[in-house]
């Protein structure tokens, strides 16, 4: 029998500007040190989403890529791709489950994860507020993904400046590339 791998954390940073959204992913460890993993740019009002991690601000080198399947969508299918286009992970937002809480289905490594938004009373007071008013929800949104196993990761939005989302790892199997593209789902993707 092997021992499971170890559980690990990530942050994503998000940096707001006028045309794109801008993201750090720091791979944190047990002692609190950082380690820069990935920086990508994400064009806004773009037909076909796509967000390509790099390994720093040159844009040197592809780490992965995050990317929608089709132009437009109801439910967003997005494929989480290694710098040399294979598949990690597909991602489906779940439309018929995230009319109460948002929902995604992650395909990986031949598994399947569910993400849903934590706690059901804050999700729809979220879509109540967005029906309403013209407000953006300021409150964390936080997920939980789940397999058979039990829970395999969370992402926690931070309350801070600008976005900040802390991503605790419990499956440690789990590629951190996909747990950083999981991320920037459930925040640049959360409304399309």
């Amino acid at each position: 029998m092997t021992a499971p791998a170890q559980a690990y954390s990530l942050e994503l940073r998000q940096r707001f500007t006028p045309l794109q959204n801008r993201y750090d992913l720091v791979g944190i460890d047990a002692s609190g040190q950082e380690k820069p993993l990935g920086y990508a740019e994400q064009k806004r009002f773009s037909l076909k989403e796509k967000v390509t991690f790099w390994s720093g601000p040159d844009r040197a080198q592809v780490v992965f890529t995050i990317a929608a399947r089709n132009v437009f969508e109801i439910a967003g299918t997005y494929d989480v791709a290694a710098a040399d286009g294979t598949v990690l992970a597909t991602i489906q937002k779940d439309l018929v489950s995230s009319f109460m809480q948002s929902t995604y289905t992650v395909e990986v490594g031949g598994r399947r994860l569910i993400g849903k938004e934590r706690g059901l009373v804050k999700a729809i007071a979220r879509r109540a507020v967005e029906m309403l008013t013209d407000w953006p929800w300021i409150f964390p949104i936080h997920f939980d993904f789940t397999s058979n196993d039990g829970l395999a990761m969370s992402i926690e939005r931070q309350m801070k400046l600008r976005d900040v989302y802390r991503i605790n790892i419990s499956d440690g199997s789990l590629d951190w590339r996909v747990a950083g593209a999981l991320a920037v789902t459930v925040d640049a993707f959360m409304n399309r």
